[in-house]
């Protein structure tokens, strides 16, 4: 069996779910880091990255280290800092859910989430549509339609006339 299916592929992205995870615990968030979003970020920009759980800072924060490095665009980095706004306060266990349900049988977390409900569920849901929830909140905030349109595309497979997004979603993917 090859693919998204094949044992390798499972135990490939189980290990760096763990490692993910086992980061996430531990995730610090430096003063000059937090000045330089500050710096970069609307003060109502700032005010969501914020507002994000440190996790979730974290792994930003690395997204656009890693984004900065290869001279991406404004718009970009501000994307990168503010991409998983729309998770709000997803608790751990619900983060092991997720990925748990779909690594045994995809599209389990599908079935069974819901957008208003048990914490639980609504949380399978809130991840499942994390980056809709933040492009929203990004507009209404009044960010730049290119930020808006980077956080509602990372999660989705990138048009091929869009290699920004495709940069964005690969770096993503790898921090």
């Amino acid at each position: 069996m090859t693919g998204r299916g094949s044992v390798r592929h499972v135990l490939t992205r189980a290990r760096y779910r763990a490692r993910q995870y086992t980061k996430g615990l531990a995730a610090r968030v430096r003063p000059e880091e937090v000045a330089t979003v500050r710096g970069l970020l609307s003060p109502a920009e700032f005010a969501l990255f914020l507002a994000m759980q440190r996790r979730d800072q974290r792994h930003s924060l690395d997204l656009f280290h890693a984004l900065s490095a290869e001279g991406a665009s404004r718009d970009s980095l501000v994307a990168a800092l503010l991409h998983d706004v729309g998770k709000d306060e997803l608790r751990d266990w619900q983060r092991v859910a997720f990925v748990l349900l779909e690594a045994v049988r995809p599209g389990l977390g599908r079935r069974l989430e819901v957008e208003s409900g048990p914490p639980w569920l609504a949380g399978l849901w809130r991840l499942r549509h994390h980056a809709r929830l933040g492009a929203e909140r990004l507009a209404a905030a009044g960010c730049a339609p290119r930020v808006v349109e980077l956080v509602a595309g990372h999660t989705s497979p990138p048009p091929a006339d869009d290699a920004e997004l495709a940069r964005f979603i690969e770096w993503d993917s790898r921090t």
